[in-house]
């Protein structure tokens, strides 16, 4: 009976024993749970989650396709949280990349947040442009499409973009000056005219962080321009000149030296200017573009004196670079006579035959001309005058008893072009006439 007793009282120890572990094992720590992320501040970001406390948790960045980087550890004393930078979540340029947070600890297997991005645009193509000096910007939409739509860290406020300067610090020769521009909400802007060349990245900002969607440098020019100092009415004039460009050496180290630009030389669209006179108003006359050295001329016809300069027009030119307008040096052609015809009508006559010299030049005016020729000392004597006739005159029969080979030819006063424009008096070429 005594042995039955003894052996009843070892039963009920081991199941109180039995009992008082199963007690134990249910009030063992839960799992982690409920595992939250927020914004804690601008730039930061607070993983919450809920666990019984005194347990060491870590927290893992999980971003698909990826493995899972642990981006922090909270102590068995510390609160069930952890608070990062943003760049701990790996910012991405793409938008279709997401994460989820993962809190495990020694004894579980952890818990994960909802999915969210990180998304913020990155390098973005854009054509600038340039207007009286004003460079100006603009984006297309975002085509980016949100994955994770109404996710925990999406944000209302709207992004910025900053236009951000560097430009030669005035009263200094290379050094760098950076200026910040004011952030807008639109995708498009302008930044103001500058003395000279410059380079601005465009900077946007969101919830996630910066990313400079672009760089554009503005470039200054030279004009080299040459013509001839004048030509013959009527007739084609060709001018020649070249462009030389100029940028920063390199603004992103600090480098403000301004330095030969011979990239982008070719395709630049020239504008040749003229006026009437130095108080005239300036009016287009025609466009050519410089070669892939930077040449490029101009073939007009001269219809009478005038003043011309080209114009380099300012443009986006590739390569995210605008360039400024340049002016060129005013130059002035003038205009002589055309001959179209100076001859006598019979050039080899008898000894007291008469001759008869013709003219016709342009302007077809009905400016005088004078009949000259060349006298036995060498120099040129006058003849007679004659009035044109829409631009034609003869001299008419006249006595010239001489014989022997004469040259001659005609004088024609200044005229005024169908244009308006002056044209110099001149000389026709000479003409002989042989009596015998």
């Amino acid at each position: 009976m005594r042995k039955s007793l003894a052996a009843l009282a070892v039963v009920g120890g081991l199941a109180l024993l039995a009992a008082t572990q199963a007690a134990v094992a249910h009030a063992a720590p839960a799992a982690v749970s409920e595992v939250k992320v927020a914004w804690a501040e601008p730039g930061k970001v607070k993983i919450s989650w809920t666990e019984a406390a005194g347990i060491a948790n870590d927290v893992y960045l999980e971003v698909s396709g990826q493995q899972a980087q642990r981006i922090g550890t909270t102590t068995a004393g510390g609160a069930n949280e952890l608070v990062v930078p943003v760049a701990a979540l790996k910012p991405s340029h793409d938008a279709a990349s997401t994460a989820r947070i993962l809190v495990a600890d020694p004894s579980t297997a952890g818990a994960r947040s909802a999915s969210f991005d990180r998304y913020v645009q990155g390098e973005t193509p854009m054509l600038p442009g340039m207007v009286r000096g004003v460079m100006q910007w603009q984006f297309e939409a975002d085509p980016a499409t949100d994955t994770t739509p109404n996710d925990p860290l999406d944000s209302t406020a709207p992004a910025k973009i900053t236009p951000r300067l560097t430009r030669v610090k005035a009263g200094t020769a290379a050094q760098c000056e950076n200026v910040s521009l004011p952030a807008t909400t639109e995708r498009y802007g302008k930044v103001p005219a500058q003395n000279g060349a410059y380079s601005v990245d465009l900077v946007l900002a969101n919830e996630w962080g910066e990313s400079k969607l672009t760089t554009v440098r503005a470039r200054t020019a030279a004009v080299a321009f040459s013509t001839p100092a004048t030509g013959i009415y009527g007739a084609k004039v060709t001018m020649t000149g070249s462009i030389a460009l100029s940028k920063l050496k390199n603004p992103a180290a600090g480098d403000c030296t301004l330095t030969p630009d011979t990239a982008d030389l070719v395709q630049h669209t020239m504008a040749l200017h003229g006026r009437n006179s130095a108080t005239s108003a300036w009016y287009s006359i025609g466009s050519s573009w410089t070669d892939a050295k930077g040449n490029y001329k101009f073939v007009i016809t001269n219809t009478g004196a005038r003043e011309y300069r080209p114009i380099l027009v300012e443009s986006f030119v590739g390569h995210g670079a605008v360039i400024y307008q340049t002016i060129g040096a005013t130059k002035a052609i003038r205009a002589t006579p055309q001959v179209l015809d100076a001859r006598f009508l019979d050039s080899d006559i008898a000894l007291g035959q008469q001759p008869n010299a013709t003219v016709t030049v342009a302007p077809y005016g009905s400016h005088q001309v004078a009949l000259q020729f060349k006298n036995s000392s060498g120099q040129w004597q006058g003849l007679m005058y004659r009035t044109l006739a829409n631009g034609t005159a003869q001299s008419g029969p006249f006595a010239f008893n001489r014989a022997g080979t004469h040259q001659f030819r005609w004088w024609v006063a200044a005229s005024i072009s169908a244009q308006g424009l002056p044209v110099d008096a001149g000389y026709t070429h000479p003409f002989t006439l042989t009596v015998r």
